[in-house]
């Protein structure tokens, strides 16, 4: 059967799509669509089928990568951490060496980063998905995050500049001062105009809490 130009282009355009995702690519192009998904219209209404539809393949295809919902929830959470311990590493590499002001640069990236993508955010930190242990590349990626935060502290412990004492309680202690906020700030509990000024807000309650792990000159 001759096919008309409009049908052809079609086939043409169908078949490149399925050649691009040979290589890997569709389980990346999965996360990203169920990410914007999410950013759009909430966790709840995210679907396999839904994301399918709009990376252009058929919902089977999407099955292949993540057999249920909650796999698909957990590689959107593991690519934000990833994302997340990129934003940090880089704050940490145009800080100075001064450890205060390598901890406030890890604080703002990590707000900015939340304030940035709320919904990706919130699914990060909604109910574990690795209660069962599916996910150990999930755990990494919060691994990541968390042992950049112990080893800024450790190193202002060593330089003598923040208190000595349990590395990981004041590295908890860092990281529930910046999660609390968030969470404030995303239920409308602090109200700020706009990402500049939710950083500036940040920065004026972080910085007490730096006086209080600070040691005393």
């Amino acid at each position: 059967m001759l096919l008309s130009p409009p049908m052809r282009r079609a086939k043409v355009a169908a078949a490149k799509k399925k050649t691009a995702y040979h290589h890997g690519d569709l389980r990346r192009a999965l996360v990203t669509a169920a990410t914007a998904a999410i950013e759009e219209a909430g966790e709840g209404a995210l679907t396999l089928r839904e994301v399918a539809r709009r990376v252009g393949v058929t919902h089977p295809a999407a099955y292949r990568h993540f057999e249920d919902k909650t796999a698909l929830l957990a590689a959107v959470a593991e690519e934000g951490y990833v994302v997340l311990a990129d934003a940090i590493e880089r704050a940490l590499g145009a800080a100075s060496s001064r450890p205060r002001e390598r901890l406030r640069a890890l604080a703002v990236a990590y707000v900015d980063f939340a304030v940035r993508s709320p919904a990706q955010y919130a699914v990060m930190w909604g109910p574990r998905f690795n209660t069962d242990g599916r996910f150990p590349s999930l755990e990494a990626a919060i691994r990541r995050v968390y042992e950049l935060v112990a080893r800024e502290v450790e190193r202002g412990q060593a330089e003598g500049d923040l208190r000595p004492g349990q590395t990981r309680d004041l590295a908890i202690g860092l990281w529930v001062v910046g999660h609390g906020y968030v969470e404030l700030v995303a239920r409308r509990r602090i109200r700020v105009k706009s990402r500049e000024k939710a950083i500036e807000y940040f920065l004026t309650l972080f910085e007490p809490w730096l006086d209080g792990i600070a040691v005393k000159r």
